[in-house]
Formats: structure tokens, C-alpha cells, sequence
């Protein structure tokens, strides 16, 4: 995965405590997030080991997640 910081998995509470920008800047690592286990360079799906970071796109977990971060900056005034 390299340097880059992988998201951790937050619940629709821990997002809502979040700054906009804070939201904003969790959003640009869902972004960066491999597309799939598939199209990856990987051996074994980390997510299967790994209940608390996000690693792809296609996920559920992303899926879910991404939707929720949206969701509340959709509330939140424009920066």
C-alpha cells in the first residue's frame, strides 16, 4: 500500500464530531483508497485480517462509509 495513510473505519457518530475540514480531509483518503482487492498488487486481501481500516473502493465498508462522510458534509456550510 506505501506510505500513503489508510483510512480507519468511523461510525456515523464519530463522523458527526468531525470538522468540516477534518470530514474533508477523511474524504480525500477514502479517494485514495485502491479500487479493489482484484485490481490490486496485493497477495491477500487485507480486509479480511483488518476490521478497522478501509481498503478498497469496492467494499462495503467503503461503500458505507463514503456515503455517511457525504451525507454530513452535505449539512455543513461550504469552505
Amino acid at each position: 500500500m506505501g506510505k500513503k495513510k489508510l483510512p480507519p473505519i468511523l461510525s456515523i457518530e464519530d463522523l458527526e464530531k468531525k470538522g468540516t475540514k477534518e470530514l474533508l480531509g477523511y474524504l480525500k483518503r477514502l479517494h485514495q483508497c485502491e479500487e479493489s482487492f482484484e485490481l490490486s498488487d496485493m497477495d491477500k486481501n487485507p480486509e479480511l485480517t483488518d476490521a478497522a481500516t478501509i481498503y478498497f473502493k469496492q467494499s462495503k465498508r467503503w461503500k458505507i462509509t463514503y456515503q455517511n462522510t457525504k451525507l454530513i458534509l452535505s449539512t455543513r456550510e461550504n469552505i
